[in-house]
C-alpha cells in the first residue's frame, strides 16, 4: 500500500469513521466473496468518478457539482453491477443495495477539493488509495466475522455466487461467536477496532 494511503488512515478522514461507510462496511462485510466484490466496486466507482469529474471539471457549474457528483458516481456503479450480472447474476442480487451504497460512500469520504490540483494520474493514485483503505477495512472484516461467526470461508464464483473454501458449522454445528455473523456483533467489533486506532494515534502524537 502507498504512503498516501496510510495517510489517508491515519487521519481525520478515514472512510471507518465516516458515517455514510458505515453502512457499506456493515452490510458489506459479513462474508470474504460479498467483501471482495464490494471492494473491486469501491475502486471501480472511486477511479471512474474521480476521473470524470476531473475531464468534466471545465464545464462542472460552480454550484450544485455535488449533485453531478452523485449522479456520476451512481451512473457508475449501475454500469459495475450492469457488468456484475453478466458474470453472476445470483451475486448481483444479492449485493445489489450493498453496491449502490458506494456512491454515498464515495461523496461522504472522497475529497473533492483536491482534485482541483491534481493531474489524471494523481487523481488515480488519490482515488485508488482511498479505494483500498475502505475496501481493505471491508476485507479486514469479513476475514474475521465469517471465519468466527459462520465457521466457514467463502470466495467469489460458482453457480450460487460464492464458493465456500471450507465449512465446519456442517461437522460441528458449534458457534461460538456466531454474533459477529449478525450487524450488532458487526458493530461491537467496529467498536473495538475504533478504540484501537485512537490507541495508536495518540501513541503517535506522543512519540511526535
Amino acid at each position: 500500500m502507498t504512503k498516501n494511503a496510510f495517510q489517508i488512515f491515519f487521519n481525520a478522514r478515514n472512510p471507518l469513521f465516516t458515517l455514510t461507510c458505515i453502512g457499506l462496511t456493515l452490510f458489506s462485510s459479513s462474508r470474504l466473496s460479498f467483501a471482495i466484490v464490494v471492494a473491486v466496486a469501491i475502486a471501480w466507482v472511486y477511479v471512474l468518478t474521480a476521473l470524470a469529474v476531473l475531464v468534466a471539471k471545465p464545464i462542472l457549474p460552480g454550484k450544485g457539482r455535488s449533485i453531478v457528483v452523485v449522479f456520476l458516481s451512481s451512473l457508475v456503479a449501475v454500469l459495475f453491477l450492469f457488468i456484475l450480472w453478466f458474470i453472476s447474476p445470483l451475486l448481483t442480487i444479492e449485493l445489489l443495495y450493498v453496491t449502490l451504497l458506494v456512491p454515498v460512500s464515495f461523496i461522504g469520504a472522497f475529497p473533492l477539493e483536491k482534485l482541483d490540483s491534481l493531474n489524471a494520474s494523481e487523481t488515480v493514485v488519490e482515488a485508488f488509495s482511498h479505494a483500498c483503505v475502505t475496501g481493505g477495512i471491508i476485507i479486514a472484516l469479513s476475514l474475521v466475522r465469517e471465519p468466527l461467526g459462520f465457521m466457514t470461508l467463502s470466495f467469489p464464483g460458482g453457480v450460487e455466487g460464492f464458493i465456500e473454501l471450507f465449512n465446519v458449522s456442517s461437522a460441528t454445528g458449534f458457534f461460538p461467536l456466531r454474533i459477529l455473523a449478525v450487524a450488532s456483533g458487526a458493530l461491537l467489533l467496529l467498536g473495538y477496532i475504533t478504540a484501537l486506532f485512537y490507541t495508536i494515534i495518540k501513541r503517535l502524537r506522543r512519540t511526535v
